[in-house]
């Protein structure tokens, strides 16, 4: 289902570009909250965090069609442990599509595919447990939307609102590596604001 999405939309987006006109680069941060769900976040009572866009970069082919590349992160407490936290990372490409709602204002759709998902434990009792050690690793589905602020080249800034779903695969460990069964999903609502510049 989360496939059949990601092709209807990016099928959806290249129908929709009008005429062609100079590229566009632009490159972008993010800071908001995130609210952490599935059989991860159950597991092992992560609470609501920060959300990190560390890279927001993205290439106008037309007014309405581009490709984005997301880098993010978010960390999470974990419910009645003081001294570990949880930290989920990202690298996530795909289609970009550029509604205009006025002559300042726009909406970007950009479903993205996280080729490559992470998870850690830090803190100091992670580090006594040696928790900090092994890295999981995974996929996932975003499905980003960013309502931007501005025209032209220059500083612009966004309301963004994403939401990722996939699952952990297996784990990375200095003693070895192994496959994790089912049951090790983990999705996320991000919700914050951006600043970006266009080239």
């Amino acid at each position: 289902m989360k496939k059949q999405l990601f092709c209807v939309l990016t099928i959806l987006c290249t129908l929709n570009f009008v005429s062609a006109q100079e590229s566009k680069f632009y490159l972008g941060l993010g800071l908001g909250v995130a609210f952490p769900g599935g059989d991860v976040s159950d597991a092992d009572g992560l609470k609501t965090g920060l959300d990190l866009t560390l890279l927001n970069m993205g290439y106008r082919f037309s007014e309405n069609w581009g490709a984005t590349l997301t880098w993010g992160s978010s960390g999470h407490a974990i419910e009645d442990v003081d001294d570990i936290a949880a930290g989920v990372g990202y690298l996530a490409v795909g289609p970009m599509c550029t509604l205009p709602i006025s002559d300042k204002i726009s909406w970007d759709i950009k479903p993205q595919y996280a080729f490559s998902m992470a998870g850690v434990y830090r803190g100091d009792l992670a580090e006594e447990t040696g928790l900090d050690e092994p890295i999981s690793r995974g996929s996932a589905f975003i499905f980003g939307n960013s309502l931007v602020f501005g025209s032209g080249k220059g500083f612009k800034f966004s309301i963004n609102l994403d939401y990722l779903t996939g699952k952990f695969k297996k784990v990375e460990d200095p003693m070895g590596d192994y496959d994790l069964e089912d049951d090790n999903g983990f999705s996320k609502f991000s919700l914050g604001a951006g600043v970006r510049y266009n080239f």
